[in-house]
């Protein structure tokens, strides 16, 4: 989002006017992971995932008579629940103030690619960005048209932004599985003897990302209250496309390239307590990744019954005159909402119980009814 952005692009196609009689621009196609520019920046990972990117902003009040145009440059950072903007410096270009801002996720709409730029609608203001290095915010406001080419070439991160607002964990696996695949190898120093033979190294393992269930982490234990639970992830290799494998059975594929592929498990069906998991990653060279974790699983509580009896029910119904063998009738249709005591027994004896009517009591409390 450079020069173009402000001087010909949304700052001119924004006025109602010309808007009419323009189209629509066509939506542009994402950018592919490998191209995600160096000065994007994954922060806090591991506890808060937060995709910083250097932007151009420009913001639209539609409702007043006449739109006000702000635009700015400095930075977006998009959280799981929060977007946030931090102005560094205003556009030369525009007389408008501009500012920043934090919205919460639920307040955003209307997420699309238009004139150039990530779109979207907020507390009454639309919000254009486009991807802009720090070190093009000076050419981006310059009347020379020979920085055109630079706006070109920013632009074509632009759908990055878009992508992250839209789904904010795979562009956090993308980032994940850029920093794997480019670590650079530790450097070793070379003695000055011709070592003897070694045996060739193993080949390194696969890497492995799960995405879903939200949250979870290696060697962790998450708690679950739905009965079925459904497993995804992304898996990559130099060699080649790795297999998966959930606790021993092999997990749908869909190949996103030559080394890399998407992973989901069907959904599978949780008992009581905890579920152990051990996710497998197998390289066409056989090397191997683990991804193990546990799902709590707590059924919820069955609702009580209503019509179930109470002691002081059962003695006021013997005492009632209510025949004894209509009162184990009730108990073994309704069932009971107290644990019988001895004590409690007795007493239903004293008012008139048969030996008949503590057994069902008893035969209601141990089956739960």
């Amino acid at each position: 989002m450079g020069m173009g952005f402000f001087s010909g692009g949304p700052a001119r196609a924004m006025n109602p006017q010309a808007k009419a009689a323009r189209a629509r621009p066509t939506q542009q196609l994402y950018v592919p992971s490998t191209n995600i520019p160096d000065d994007v920046q994954l922060v806090n990972a591991d506890t808060n995932p937060t995709i910083r990117i250097p932007v151009g902003h420009s913001s639209l009040n539609w409702t007043l008579i006449k739109p006000r145009i702000r635009a700015s440059y400095g930075w977006l950072e998009i959280e799981r629940n929060t977007v946030r903007y931090t102005m560094s410096r205003p556009s030369r270009i525009t007389r408008e103030a501009d500012q920043g801002f934090e919205y919460n996720r639920t307040e955003i709409a209307g997420l699309t690619m238009e004139y150039n730029a990530a779109e979207f609608r907020a507390r009454g203001l639309r919000h254009f960005f486009g991807y802009s290095p720090q070190d093009h915010w000076d050419a981006a406001d310059s009347p020379d048209s020979s920085v055109n080419s630079i706006s070109k070439t920013d632009s074509l991160h632009t759908s990055l932004i878009l992508r992250a607002l839209q789904s904010f964990d795979g562009v956090v696996a993308d980032f994940k599985l850029k920093q794997q695949t480019t670590t650079p190898p530790p450097v070793v120093a070379q003695p000055t003897e011709v070592p003897l033979p070694k045996p060739a190294s193993p080949p390194s393992p696969p890497a492995l990302v799960v995405m879903a269930p939200s949250g979870v982490g290696e060697n962790q234990t998450i708690e679950v209250n739905e009965s079925s639970l459904t497993i995804r992830g992304a898996a990559m290799d130099n060699s080649g496309l790795p297999t998966i494998a959930i606790n021993g059975a092999p997990a749908a594929l869909r190949p996103k390239g030559e080394n890399a592929a998407e992973f989901w498990s069907d959904p599978i069906t949780l008992k009581a307590g905890d579920n152990p998991f051990d996710i497998v990653a197998t390289s066409p060279a056989k090397a191997t990744s683990h991804f193990q974790f546990v799902a709590h699983f707590t059924p919820k509580a069955a609702p009580a019954n209503p019509r179930a009896l109470g002691k002081e029910e059962i003695i006021s119904l013997l005492q009632g005159g209510v025949p004894v063998e209509h009162v184990a009738q009730l108990v073994k249709d309704r069932g009971i909402k107290f644990t019988p005591a001895p004590a409690d027994l007795n007493d239903i004896r004293v008012a008139g119980g048969s030996e008949e009517l503590i057994q069902t009591i008893q035969q209601a409390a141990t089956s739960g009814k």
